[in-house]
């Protein structure tokens, strides 16, 4: 049974991830782009998917990205436009779009939750990672589908 202070935090951190949402779709989609041409098939973002959403660690994801890059199959997609290495740089790097918006996050939580514990940050990148994983799948999808990369491409001020 949930007590009052975890149901504030979990309203709390759902407001917050989803104020995050436009850039992360935005990223995703620009990121997806990257493959263009690329004969990626379109189940290997979901199986990326799959791992974070099994395993709630981000080395795990990011091994699995790496695994990807060095297959022979599957490699060459991975690799055009320096797309896997991409991935892993924003999931991992702490330049890179899940730290930014986990930070931007954390930021909102504060206030309302008072002190900000190591494992809500974890859970805060667990969450930023499916969403932007989930994204970048659909992304590709559309952009795999209709041939109409250029859409994903697009700015925030063109939009």
């Amino acid at each position: 049974m949930m007590n009052g202070q975890t149901i504030i935090y979990e309203l709390a951190l759902q407001e917050a991830v989803r104020r995050q949402m436009d850039i992360i779709v935005r990223a995703a989609n620009a990121d997806a782009a990257l493959l263009e041409g690329s004969g990626m098939e379109k189940n290997q973002i979901r199986n990326v998917l799959n791992v974070a959403e099994e395993s709630r660690s981000l080395a795990v994801v990011t091994n699995f990205i790496r695994y990807q890059l060095g297959r022979s199959q599957t490699g060459p997609a991975w690799r055009r436009n320096g797309f896997g290495v991409h991935v892993i740089e924003q999931i991992e790097s702490s330049e890179g779009l899940i730290a930014r918006q986990a930070g931007a996050v954390l930021e909102r939580l504060r206030p309302k939750v008072g002190q900000v514990l190591p494992e809500m940050a974890d859970e805060v990148r667990y969450e930023l990672v499916r969403y932007y994983l989930g994204y970048l799948h659909r992304a590709y999808y559309y952009g795999a589908e209709t041939r109409q990369w250029n859409d994903l491409r697009r700015t925030e001020e063109e939009a």
